[in-house]
């Protein structure tokens, strides 16, 4: 069986038309009616994408029955970053709910923002129940009371039974989406911005998980379906299930999507009633530290925003210092040779710039990946070439790429396909714009 016990499971998973075919008649049985036709617009015009992860699945009665899986995915992620609005280039983020003021939690409405903004941690909420406003509480969802608020506790605000249905990880407030609506959109953002972000992976905690309805659904950096989360959350009556996955291969996750339950929680819905109402809250939330989706000039850290830096010549070996705009935290690397020329570009597609000088003697280009640390090696080009790096070819990547005075021609190689390109485009004498600098 899945609860009960503490999984870790590391998946390859690769694309099947059949599984996803089957998963969405699955998650259709198990939505309320109103959300059938919303799951199968999503399902008809999704694409799949496929992924190697690490999965940390754990059940019971008590927070200790979960403990050790959760402990394990923060491990997975890194180390815990302050809240403080910075942002930074690994590690996680959690939210527990405990810090959310009387004044933002039930019977009141918390702001979907608010973890973005006010306590900011790089999410936002919405729900199928209707639009997202920044600032606005369109969407009302709720964090539970605290006893010394003197509103009752766990949402028995909204069904008196719920107090004693759900159980808090760590105590003592817990989280619930639209009275409208048991389903759950989180996307990710960096820090007290409005620059869209991913992360390496997701976890979350829910409580009371009863039936196979509650899942999580994920979506990469290119809007597609990832097959890993693949199942139910395990469930626990009156208890606590957790469920997180971090993707080891270089994807990232852009949204999250999960269905609590079969019913959102109203007066109306006790759990159990008639056998068939399964009620479901949530607590923690871990994930992965926000970066930016799309990579941005001179963003050696991830945040969206181009950093300072530059490129000191030495006798010998060349040194970059950069200023992390996320974190406000200094950077010195050496890389490099005299007479080498600095260039700036994403080109192992990890969305932040990597370390590159192309040598103009030899027409060689050296880059230091900051996907993994390696060092890689590119002929492309002759003496008096002047680089030009870009992304050339649409797919997200820099390419390689010089133009060369002596002809007005570029010449790229496509990081897509490895197609070589010659286009015909200035005169001798003239500047290309990229790598104007140089």
């Amino acid at each position: 069986m899945r609860g009960r016990m503490a999984v870790a499971k590391s998946l390859s998973i690769s694309n099947n038309g059949s599984y996803i075919g089957a998963n969405m008649r699955f998650i259709s049985n198990r939505v309320n009616r109103g959300l059938v036709a919303v799951w199968f617009s999503v399902a008809a015009f999704a694409t799949i994408g496929s992924a190697q992860a690490i999965e940390r699945i754990a059940a019971g009665a008590t927070p200790a029955s979960i403990q050790a899986a959760v402990d394990q995915f923060r491990a997975d992620l890194g180390g815990l970053n302050p809240n403080n609005g910075q942002s930074f280039k690994n590690g996680r983020r959690e939210i527990n709910w405990d810090g959310v003021p009387d004044g933002g939690s039930s019977p009141n409405s918390i702001l979907p923002d608010f973890f973005n903004f006010n306590s900011p941690r790089g999410v936002m909420f919405s729900s199928t129940a209707g639009p997202f406003v920044q600032g606005t509480i369109a969407q009302p969802m709720q964090v539970s009371a605290s006893a010394a608020s003197g509103v009752p506790t766990r949402f028995g605000n909204i069904n008196p039974t719920y107090t004693n249905e759900f159980k808090a990880f760590s105590e003592q407030r817990i989280f619930t989406t639209t009275p409208e609506s048991n389903v759950l959109e989180i996307t990710f953002f960096i820090p007290r911005t409005n620059i869209p972000a991913t992360v390496n992976g997701f976890g979350a905690v829910f409580t009371d998980v009863d039936t196979p309805a509650t899942h999580m659904q994920f979506y990469d950096q290119n809007g597609r379906i990832l097959l890993t989360p693949s199942g139910s959350i395990p469930t626990a009556d009156k208890g606590l299930s957790f469920e997180g996955v971090t993707f080891t291969d270089g994807t990232r996750i852009s949204r999250v999507v999960i269905v609590l339950g079969n019913a959102p929680l109203s007066v109306g819905n006790t759990d159990g009633l008639a056998d068939i109402i399964d009620v479901v809250a949530m607590d923690d939330f871990i994930y992965g530290e926000p970066r930016a989706l799309q990579h941005h000039p001179a963003d050696f850290d991830g945040d969206g925003t181009a950093d300072l830096s530059i490129y000191r010549p030495g006798n010998g070996q060349s040194q970059w210092f950069i200023i992390n705009s996320g974190s406000n935290t200094i950077d010195v690397r050496s890389f490099g040779l005299t007479g080498d020329i600095p260039v700036d570009g994403d080109f192992d597609g990890d969305r932040l710039s990597d370390f590159t000088v192309f040598r103009p003697t030899t027409g060689e280009w050296f880059r230091l990946n900051s996907s993994n640390g390696a060092v890689s090696v590119q002929a492309w080009g002759q003496n008096g070439d002047k680089p030009v790096p870009g992304d050339y070819d649409k797919d997200g990547k820099t390419d390689f790429a010089v133009w060369r005075p002596s002809d007005g021609n570029y010449y790229i190689i496509g990081s897509s396909n490895q197609n070589l390109q010659k286009t015909g485009w200035g005169q001798p004498g003239d500047i290309p714009i990229a790598g104007a600098a140089q």
